[in-house]
């Protein structure tokens, strides 16, 4: 697949994981510029060259497997629409205030919600919302699926 090649199951989606993958491979790699001496060699590059289909199949299914916690999936359904503050976060899920941001910072962790410091909000990110539309869609499919063969 050619990198202009985007996903045909959710563009958005791919691209949104795919920016966040770069961002973090950017940061790591300025990161190793500061971690060795001068007498030592420098790290290799967070991404070698062959690495891509791997990490990106690591990355996709973890930010699948922490969308799809229950209380992390609550979460990211409930910032699609509109920004949500921690404290309505809080009330929503019953959770203690920590618990809440650190979920939030696992879904930020993927790429798949953003966090205003300032507003103390947290809002999804296009791919995020394109995974939200996308479980959403594929929930109303196999609804209508299972209507057809119920049984007269």
């Amino acid at each position: 697949m050619s990198p202009e090649a985007v996903s045909v199951l959710s563009p958005a989606l791919a691209r949104g994981l795919a920016a966040r993958l770069r961002d973090a491979a950017a940061a790591a790699d300025r990161l190793a510029d500061f971690s060795f001496l001068e007498s030592e060699q420098a790290p290799p590059r967070a991404v070698a060259e062959g690495d891509e289909p791997g990490l990106a199949a690591d990355f996709v299914l973890r930010a699948l497997h922490t969308a799809t916690e229950s209380t992390n999936a609550r979460i990211l359904a409930s910032v699609t629409e509109a920004p949500q503050t921690i404290t309505s976060l809080v009330a929503a899920t019953g959770l203690p205030r920590l618990a809440v941001v650190e979920r939030a910072h696992e879904l930020i962790q993927v790429g798949l919600v953003a966090r205003d410091l300032q507003e103390d909000t947290v809002v999804a990110t296009g791919a995020g919302a394109a995974l939200i539309t996308h479980v959403a869609d594929l929930g109303a499919d196999v609804a209508a699926w299972l209507r057809t063969r119920r049984p007269e």
